[in-house]
């Protein structure tokens, strides 16, 4: 049972259902999202305050590195679903890997482990690895900003801090025509997720509202997950790991037809979840 005194806890919430895009966007306003960059592999926000109300809305925006291109992502993003020359009949070895089809949402879906990005192209394999790079680096910069001792990061974090753990690349399409959710409301595994987005769409419970998680040009959404979460619940500045979706699509052309590529980053899977109490990392 989860205890409703936690951080973490989430009462009853009345989201709408359908969610409609372009309801949605009217009703809904945007979240200002903090802007960030990475100055080699430090975490710059460009306002003061920025890293803290990132930590507390769960989200922010950072610049995309000069050098990484991403149109190949886009382009697998747009091809992946394709009954002749996608990838929808890949066997991927592991779990929870290859294609995914949801029957209760517009949502369809790739997955894909690092260990097995040598079956991309090379071309979407390389800059999904600049992602993750820069997970880890938001990963690392979040608990040096929480003060948290270096020496437990490896443990706490199941071996991503030292670019072990889980690191998953998504792609996803939303198919318009079909009369269902876009996805369902939810929060992210994990610890960091890096999201590469060209256009609106996704909204999150936010201090108690729904607002809009729009996309900037040049930059990535980066959200935090549940597992920052757990760990930081008790700590002073405790990590936001907010709930979100994506509103349903109106039919539209499907050249048209909504894509984005997600890197998730999460713990070991046979690691333990760990909670900061009285200054110690303890299983959770």
């Amino acid at each position: 049972m989860v205890d409703p005194r936690s951080a973490s806890y989430r009462g009853g919430l009345t989201l709408p259902s359908p969610l409609l895009q372009a309801h949605a966007q009217a009703m809904y306003p945007a979240l200002a999202l903090e802007r960030a960059r990475l100055s080699g592999s430090r975490l710059v926000f460009d306002s003061a305050d920025g890293f803290v109300r990132s930590i507390s809305q769960g989200f922010f925006l950072l610049k995309i590195p000069r050098g990484l291109v991403c149109e190949p992502v886009d382009q697998f993003a747009r091809q992946f679903y394709l009954p002749a020359g996608g990838y929808r009949d890949m066997e991927v070895p592991g779990l929870y890997q290859g294609y995914f089809d949801r029957p209760d949402d517009q949502w369809e879906n790739f997955y894909i482990e690092r260990g097995n990005w040598h079956l991309l192209p090379q071309a979407v394999a390389m800059p999904g690895a600049h992602m993750a790079s820069i997970g880890l680096h938001v990963l690392r910069n979040t608990l040096a900003f929480l003060e948290l001792p270096v020496a437990d990061w490896p443990r706490v974090s199941g071996g991503l801090s030292d670019n072990g753990g889980y690191q998953m690349l998504a792609f996803n399409h939303f198919r318009s025509s079909k009369n269902a959710r876009g996805c369902k409301f939810h929060r992210d595994p994990g610890w960091v997720t890096v999201r590469r987005s060209i256009e609106p769409g996704m909204f999150a419970w936010v201090d108690g509202q729904i607002r809009a998680i729009n996309p900037l040009p040049g930059y990535f959404i980066i959200n935090f997950g549940s597992y920052f979460e757990v760990l930081t619940e008790r700590l002073a500045t405790p990590v936001r790991a907010n709930i979100h979706g994506v509103a349903q699509l109106e039919p539209r052309p499907s050249e048209h037809e909504r894509t984005t590529c997600t890197l998730f980053l999460g713990s070991a899977l046979n690691a333990h979840l760990y909670q900061y109490r009285n200054g110690r990392a303890v299983v959770s």
